[in-house]
């Protein structure tokens, strides 16, 4: 027996007292036989374990009341060769004492916990993500607990966690064009904070314009077009007769307001939404002519046909009366693309194949008297 006891003896010297459990955490043995404990002082770290381990006789381990930290767990074990050993984890630094309750006071130990120097390392430094809604993460490198928290409302954070972890950011959709930033910071008591960021692209541009075109009569007045849109935007009109606010932002409303048509003749203004790096949007009005002068009863008759057309059309119902008929033909933007004169039958042609195809206006003034009809091109 004496030999056995020797033996395990020896292999504990030999072994060093020490058993390393985790990268920062270590087991220190300690041998208990008759009347001693081997080591009886010992060094460790918050975070380390003592384990006493039975070689002869029958003990306990008992922390000595008011020798221990305040804040640290008591203890109470046997030490026996049925209980052959106990584990003690230390969270407490300071100085404890303890002993064998049926051998005390001479069989006694000491040991002497040293705090854990705190470690924090957080990365990456930053994440970029896109505008859409999503979640990004952070890897936290530490040996103690820590709390985060984001400077932003828009994007939440794992409020905290011990040890070697991941922070879960969650963000928002950017609805804005605008690049956002949230900064989280990571503590550790007694070290200084570490902070990262998420950096948040802002929303694609969009602009979109309608209707696409608005009929107005030939008085005076104004007409309105619906803007969709995430920034700013400028506006023109490519017609002095038709003015609108230069500039807007987001959703909004553009108005035009148009003078009298006093002509005898459609006009068109074509009003330009501008956002930069985008296509710029094009609406139009389109304002009818003036029915000033002209003789309705004169021309009541009048026809174009065929309506569509393919290019060639003809005029009837329309009575010299010895005047001059003058026939022209405007594109969309009023433009004279054709002319000619109407000889008062209906043999008369006219011909604009090869124009685009598309809207047309016919103007047909028989002296003092003018009329207007639209004629679509096909192919």
């Amino acid at each position: 027996m004496k030999k056995l006891v020797s033996l395990v003896f020896i292999l504990v010297l030999i072994s060093g007292f020490t058993i390393t459990k985790a990268s920062f955490a270590v087991k220190h043995v300690v041998t208990v036989g008759n009347f001693f404990f081997n080591p009886s002082s010992v060094n460790v770290n918050v975070g380390d374990t003592i384990r006493w381990v039975w070689s002869a006789g029958s003990h306990t381990t008992t922390s000595t009341p008011g020798a221990i930290p305040a804040g640290a767990a008591s203890w109470d074990a046997l030490i026996t060769s049925s209980v052959t050993s106990f584990e003690y984890k230390v969270t407490v630094a300071g100085s404890y004492a303890y002993v064998c309750t049926p051998h005390a006071p001479g069989m006694a130990g000491t040991f002497t916990a040293a705090g854990i120097t705190p470690t924090l390392s957080v990365t990456p430094p930053n994440r970029d993500v896109t505008a859409a809604a999503g979640v990004t993460t952070f890897t936290v490198t530490s040996n103690s607990s820590w709390t985060a928290s984001s400077n932003a409302s828009w994007c939440t954070v794992t409020p905290s966690g011990s040890g070697n972890g991941t922070i879960n950011a969650n963000f928002s959709e950017n609805t804005t064009i605008s690049v956002r930033i949230a900064t989280i910071t990571v503590m550790v008591s007694g070290l200084p904070n570490q902070t990262v960021t998420v950096t948040q692209a802002g929303a694609a541009l969009i602009l979109a314009v309608g209707p696409s075109n608005q009929n107005v009569p030939s008085t005076t007045g104004s007409t309105t077009f619906d803007v969709t849109s995430n920034t700013s935007w400028t506006v023109t009109s490519d017609a002095t007769w038709c003015t609108v606010d230069p500039s807007g932002s987001g959703n909004a409303t553009i108005t035009a307001n148009y003078s009298a048509n006093t002509t005898n003749f459609v006009r068109i203004a074509t009003i330009t939404v501008t956002v930069s790096g985008l296509t710029p949007q094009m609406v139009t009005v389109t304002q009818a002519a003036s029915t000033v002068g002209v003789n309705e009863n004169h021309l009541a008759n009048l026809q174009v046909y065929p309506n569509p057309t393919k290019g060639v059309f003809k005029i009837k119902g329309v009575k010299a009366e010895e005047q001059v008929v003058e026939v022209s033909v405007m594109d969309i933007s009023g433009k004279k693309i054709l002319s000619g004169i109407y000889n008062g039958t209906d043999g008369s042609t006219f011909d604009i194949t090869g124009e685009p195809n598309g809207y047309y206006f016919v103007r047909i003034n028989s002296g003092n008297n003018s009329q207007v009809r639209r004629i679509t091109l096909i192919e």
